[in-house]
């Protein structure tokens, strides 16, 4: 796992220095996943749709384990986003964005039953995220950092529904 991190992140840092940059593209739509996230037992892709020139919504399917993979569990989510007019005026879907997202997930209990009854349930996490998005020829590198509060319990599951990582993908008009 120490050599994985460096060998994602490096390309992310670099990929950007390297492509030529093309101001006049608007792009509306885009799809991304997280290969950070997989070495933390989650995989999530994210769709992007532009609604305006400030705003859009995305849809994201994610793949979790927890604790150790006795936990699992597939969920779905979306999330509706405003961009901010900062630096160089970037308008939906590049840039800063601030905005709510709702989640639902479906977790299973895989580990040992022998001192316990769990079996699982249905999570729904409500939140904010903030991202920034770099949009180059296309490829798209965006940081994204999500924060939300469980609305339902799962016996013998405690987790906070948060999330740190980097969205690598592609844009199109």
């Amino acid at each position: 796992m120490k050599r994985f991190l460096p060998i994602v992140i490096l390309p992310c840092l670099i990929v950007p220095l390297l492509m030529p940059v093309h101001v006049c593209a608007q792009y509306n739509k885009s799809i991304s996943a997280d290969p950070i996230g997989l070495a933390f037992g989650i995989f999530n892709a994210t769709y992007e749709n532009r609604l305006g020139s400030s705003n859009s919504f995305t849809l994201f399917g994610s793949y979790f384990t927890f604790s150790g993979g006795d936990w699992v569990a597939f969920g779905f989510g979306g999330s509706y986003r405003w961009y901010l007019k900062v630096g160089d005026g970037n308008k939906a879907i590049k840039g800063l964005s601030v905005g709510p997202y709702a989640s639902v997930g479906f977790w299973q209990w895989r580990g040992s039953s022998f001192f316990n009854t769990y079996s699982g349930g249905t999570s729904v996490a409500l939140g904010g995220e903030i991202a920034y998005k770099w949009i180059l020829n296309g490829f798209v590198i965006e940081p994204i950092f999500r924060l939300a509060f469980n609305l339902s319990k799962i016996t013998g599951l405690d987790y906070q529904a948060y999330g740190l990582g980097v969205n690598l993908g592609y844009a199109w008009k």
